[in-house]
């Protein structure tokens, strides 16, 4: 390996472990050391039927993953420039939860959450389901901190229910349609998040036979890409699991 080839695996490894959600960095440091990787197998081509095999088989793999990249992120940003802008009317909204930082909303979240406290300024009536669990690192459950972050902004409290089990997208709409079959709640019915996890909140929503609208919130610019890119692999896992 050459001396400028390790100086930047390292970066990108430390970057890895200093940089919370830095899962771009954790994909650069794959992408480059399989770049690396075709590199060696490329010199040994010349002299080699296998490595000459190898080297096809790997160009065709980055072929699947440019081509697959594009596709996808492509439709995941239609999505966001058709639907962004639209805020239907519900009558209940799940809002879903983003991790905390021990006990405070994660910045991702805080977009999430001042878009609730918009919306309800225009709905008042609005019922609020704040769907996430506690997380390893979490002091308390993302249901509870968000029921904080909005009563503290306005939102009254008899318009907020928790959901605290869940510990992924798929939970957070399965145990909030518990919770509503439950309670036998009646109208329109709707989720909001990130626009980045929208597309695919809209995929598990048809697995699970809950139709809802969609209340889009923005995605800070700086995180934008990460987001993005964790969406790529994230909709291909989706699709792995089987139907509900």
């Amino acid at each position: 390996m050459k001396k400028i080839d390790f100086l930047i695996l390292t970066f990108l490894f430390i970057c890895s472990i200093i940089v919370k959600s830095s899962f771009g960095f954790r994909f650069l440091f794959l992408l480059y050391t399989s770049l690396i990787i075709y590199r060696n197998i490329s010199i040994r081509s010349e002299k080699s039927s296998f490595f000459k095999f190898l080297k096809k088989i790997c160009k065709l793999g980055y072929c699947f993953f440019i081509l697959t990249f594009i596709l996808i992120e492509g439709i995941i940003l239609k999505d966001i420039l058709v639907n962004k802008n639209k805020d239907p009317k519900v009558k209940y909204l799940i809002v879903l939860g983003a991790g905390l930082k021990g006990d405070i909303p994660s910045e991702v979240l805080k977009y999430r959450l001042d878009k609730a406290v918009e919306y309800h300024k225009k709905n008042p009536d609005t019922i609020f389901i704040v769907s996430g669990g506690q997380g390893k690192d979490e002091w308390i459950s993302e249901a509870e901190a968000m029921n904080i972050y909005l009563s503290k902004k306005g939102v009254p409290l008899k318009n907020i229910i928790k959901e605290d089990k869940s510990t992924s997208t798929y939970e957070n709409l399965k145990f909030s349609d518990k919770i509503i079959k439950e309670k036998g709640i009646t109208g329109d019915i709707g989720v909001m998040s990130n626009s980045f996890h929208m597309y695919r909140v809209k995929l598990i929503s048809q697995k699970l036979n809950f139709p809802l609208k969609t209340v889009y919130a923005k995605t800070p610019a700086i995180v934008f890409p990460n987001y993005m890119l964790r969406e790529y692999f994230a909709f291909f896992n989706e699709y792995r699991k089987k139907e509900v």
